[in-house]
């Protein structure tokens, strides 16, 4: 990985992000682009100048130094020299989502590192919403890291797949860039409501893709009932202490569940483990 996006709203949780890819790029020596959108103002009636975040009004060049103020705050508390690190500051108006899709492949970035909620410029809202709508927007990798969540090393990646599109080398490529750089094992995770019977051939199919595929790394297949999919996700990762879930989008409409399902959203946005998500 050459080039990684962080975007940035200055909250406690885009610093939490910040800092866990600052020690996750220890292992990848890449390129950092920092990047703070600010929302445009919306001439909503009866509103007052208090809902918008200060930094609006600001011109240019105070916002750049308001963002390098914040990063060099978070680097120094992580015990990074600046000068060690190549990194920009990209000051983009627009909103966040689109503005991080579009910088992402402007910059031709291999991965985007977000937290999944923060405080935006147009008061305090779950940056999920955002993050949910920068993945079905992007064909880049992203890696949703939770408020709080601290970095440690990643030895165990939950693979939660349904065996749909591990054929495709380019979409596999970063969870094996992040297998093979921190010999971690990949633990793929078949889950199955439980209304539907477990089929013999089901096994077979999954020796027969794995060891096709991910033959180049160490791994392990694991396939369970559940009640309720996305949960028993979760409950596979946490039992067996993972560092990260990696998912193809597409797989048991996960990140569509996320918005109709409230609970199931609660247990997503409450897990300690950063979900890498696979384009």
């Amino acid at each position: 990985m050459k080039k990684i996006l962080i975007p940035t709203d200055l909250s406690p949780n885009a610093g939490n992000a910040i800092r866990y890819a600052l020690n996750f790029c220890k292992n990848f020596p890449a390129e950092l682009v920092f990047l703070h959108a600010t929302h445009p103002m919306l001439d909503l009636p009866d509103t007052s100048l208090e809902f918008y975040n200060p930094i609006v009004f600001q011109d240019e060049k105070e916002q750049f130094n308001h963002v390098s103020s914040n990063l060099k705050h978070i680097f120094a508390e992580e015990k990074i020299e600046l000068d060690k690190i190549k990194y920009s500051i990209e000051l983009r108006i627009g909103f966040a989502a689109d503005e991080i899709v579009r910088v992402a492949k402007e910059f031709n970035c291999d991965l985007i590192i977000m937290g999944t909620q923060g405080a935006t410029g147009l008061g305090k809202l779950f940056l999920g919403s955002i993050t949910y709508s920068v993945i079905k927007q992007t064909e880049i990798p992203v890696l949703a890291i939770p408020s709080d969540y601290v970095f440690k090393t990643i030895d165990k990646i939950v693979f939660a797949t349904d065996y749909e599109g591990i054929s495709n080398k380019k979409t596999l490529a970063p969870l094996f860039d992040l297998a093979n750089t921190f010999d971690a094992n990949v633990l793929m995770f078949h889950a199955i409501e439980a209304k539907e019977p477990i089929a013999a051939y089901i096994e077979e199919l999954q020796v027969w893709k794995t060891e096709k595929n991910f033959h180049h790394v160490k791994h392990t297949n694991s396939i369970a009932t559940c009640e309720d999919v996305t949960q028993g996700i979760m409950e596979f990762a946490d039992e067996n202490d993972a560092s990260i879930i990696a998912m193809i989008p597409h797989s048991y409409n996960f990140f569509t569940n996320l918005i109709h399902k409230s609970k199931t959203k609660e247990i997503a946005m409450e897990s300690k483990v950063p979900l890498l998500v696979l384009c």
